[in-house]
């Protein structure tokens, strides 16, 4: 299918919130939304809309497509089929302990960002925290100074948009830091091509490891749990503190309470079954097309007290680069690992990938549009699943597609009454784990 503007894209079901398309449109003709149980989502103003075809260029929806990897350097050969390109891989974690301490791992993305800042010369960090007057929800931040990087330290799992933003980095005197998910530095990638002028004012692409963006929904039903009122908040953290930390929101009218409950239990029994279609469609949980990018060591067993750790791994020279030049300024304290150790911590993410395959095969036979992918080696990641795995990627996909609807295109009504965005086909976003 050929998608003509990216409201296409949103009936399909192939939008991933990353908020490019609104940047890319010259016509300001697209407005996003956060529709609660579908995520951010772009709603295109008729009358503005020139059909000029932009949103679509920088799309990371519809296809993705990884350049040749032999220009980047010498990548570890076994990585490359399900993880990318991988220059080096290091475990460790930032030198100022309250990085370390408030990020959501052991918070290397911070730490490199501020290094940017403070001996690179970047003018600022465009990244993701809280929407101040509704801390359940996110917006697209522009930090310059390491008081504001800190206080928007660690994970943000609801729908984010930062490459809505992206003419702040254009506007900026001086290179910034981006970082995203993963899609949102593929859409970034993309914007690249078609905006040539932003390739001097990208300084480091950081891409954090994704496991998929839960709907706001999911948010909500934390604090619903938790005995709260979302308008009771005044902040809220998914985890950090401590590793991998606490889900806790902190109430407006009494400083000193603040319900948690554990992120095994946030994540596990909440979250994850809050999950956006097109993120399980997705064969980039690792920010493959980033400079750096960062995540859990999972593989480490977690004691009382623990301290944050973080996996960094290099894609590209330039982000080889600036991390052994932060390690010499002590800004992160790193040691090379041993690349069997990324596989080991992030065991969901790759199962997600092998059964990609299979998923897309299902969708084009029900004739249900899927993304196109170019450079993943996903059919041999398939063959790498049991029989009964690749039974339950075929299966289980065909039972989504008819028990929800996938095969009818979704459209979204704007209440004229309320502003109130919502989907005239319901479809179930507990996604569930098959």
């Amino acid at each position: 299918m050929k998608f003509k503007r990216i409201d296409q894209v949103v009936e399909r079901r192939l939008c991933m919130g990353c908020g490019a398309c609104a940047a890319a449109c010259e016509n300001q003709a697209i407005t996003l939304v956060d529709i609660r149980n579908q995520g951010i989502r772009p709603i295109v103003n008729a009358d503005r809309c020139q059909q000029c075809g932009g949103c679509i260029e920088v799309c990371p929806g519809i296809d993705v497509s990884h350049p040749p990897f032999d220009d980047r350097g010498p990548i570890i050969a076994e990585l490359r089929r399900e993880w990318g390109p991988a220059l080096d891989v290091w475990e460790g974690y930032a030198s100022d302990p309250e990085i370390r301490y408030c990020g959501s791992s052991g918070g290397a993305a911070t730490a490199l960002a501020l290094f940017c800042l403070e001996k690179q010369e970047t003018s600022g960090v465009l990244h993701i925290g809280a929407r101040q007057e509704m801390p359940l929800e996110n917006t697209a931040v522009y930090s310059r100074s390491r008081a504001e990087l800190v206080a928007r330290t660690g994970s943000r799992y609801a729908p984010a948009a930062p490459c809505e933003k992206l003419s702040w980095i254009q506007e900026a005197s001086g290179p910034s830091v981006f970082i995203g998910k993963p899609c949102d530095v593929v859409a970034l990638r993309k914007y690249q091509v078609v905006n040539p002028e932003l390739n001097g004012k990208i300084c480091l692409a950081i891409s954090i490891f994704c496991a998929g963006t839960p709907t706001t929904e999911g948010t909500y039903k934390i604090v619903e749990k938790l005995g709260a009122a979302p308008e009771e908040a005044r902040e809220f953290r998914y985890r950090g503190c401590g590793w991998p930390g606490a889900t806790t929101v902190t109430l407006k009218s009494d400083d000193t309470r603040a319900p948690q409950m554990t992120y095994e239990e946030s994540w596990g029994n909440i979250l994850s079954k809050h999950g956006q279609i097109r993120c399980r469609l997705c064969p980039d949980s690792t920010g493959e097309f980033a400079d750096v990018s960062c995540g859990d060591p999972w593989y480490r067993e977690l004691g009382p007290n623990e301290k944050g750790w973080s996996l960094v791994i290099a894609r590209t020279e330039k982000g080889r680069r600036i991390v052994q030049q932060a390690q010499q300024a002590s800004y992160i304290d790193l040691q090379k690992a041993d690349p069997r150790i990324l596989p080991r911590s992030q065991k969901g993410l790759l199962g997600r990938r092998r059964q990609l395959w299979g998923r897309l095969l299902m969708m084009r036979m029900m004739r249900v549009p899927s993304p196109h992918y170019v450079g993943f080696s996903l059919f041999r990641s398939w063959l790498g699943l049991s029989v009964k795995d690749k039974i339950r990627s075929l299966g289980g996909t065909l039972k989504r597609i008819v028990s929800r609807g996938w095969t009818k295109p979704l459209k979204l009504t704007v209440n004229p009454e309320t502003d109130y965005v919502f989907p005239d086909v319901t479809d179930e976003c507990r996604v569930g784990q098959s």
